[in-house]
């Protein structure tokens, strides 16, 4: 087995959020209230949480591929930097994910041999495909139906409310 550089893969490279995504990254990270409130700092923290919440809330979606749609990128030195963790919370989704690959071994291989080669594609759009879904989970929980800032404060408290209820007092166990 080869193997990997820290720097190899989806990581390694500009992401850029398209379309609808883009606009919902950009409202994320936006400032609010007389405090200059975010509720996300940089494009990098959505994308780091988004594929979390995709899978939990069970949300893909796909790429927004309509021509000359407003993009919004996070720079291929700050995935770099950040490779580590977006490592893990790749190879987490593709150990999780039972509904794309029944067997526990394949899904192993998925999340410590197959990636960053030609067989991982498909498994990368997967992955991308929950950033997508969860940046629409978070966009709806947290700002859809707000309209200021004790709004989004509410929001969020009830979407850490609900994830907590959901996720709060499940064991690893139970999940693998």
């Amino acid at each position: 087995m080869t193997k990997k550089s820290k720097d190899s893969g989806i990581f390694s490279k500009e992401y850029t959020f398209r379309g609808s995504h883009a606009e919902r990254v950009k409202l994320l990270t936006a400032k609010f209230g007389k405090g200059n409130l975010q509720l996300f700092k940089r494009n990098l923290d959505v994308y780091m949480i988004a594929p979390l919440v995709g899978y939990c809330y069970q949300r893909q979606a796909d790429p927004d591929g309509t021509p000359n749609a407003e993009t919004t990128k996070i720079f291929a030195d700050i995935l770099i930097t950040n490779s580590d963790t977006l490592w893990f919370i790749y190879r987490l989704i593709m150990l999780l994910d039972k509904k794309h690959e029944k067997s526990f071994e394949a899904r192993v291989n998925k999340a410590f041999r197959d990636y960053g080669r030609e067989e991982a594609a498909e498994d990368e759009r997967l992955f991308d495909s929950y950033v997508l879904g969860g940046v629409d989970v978070l966009y709806e929980k947290l700002l859809e139906n707000g309209h200021g800032e004790e709004d989004y404060i509410k929001n969020l408290y009830d979407f850490l409310s609900d994830f907590n209820e959901r996720y709060g007092g499940v064991s690893a166990v139970e999940i693998i």
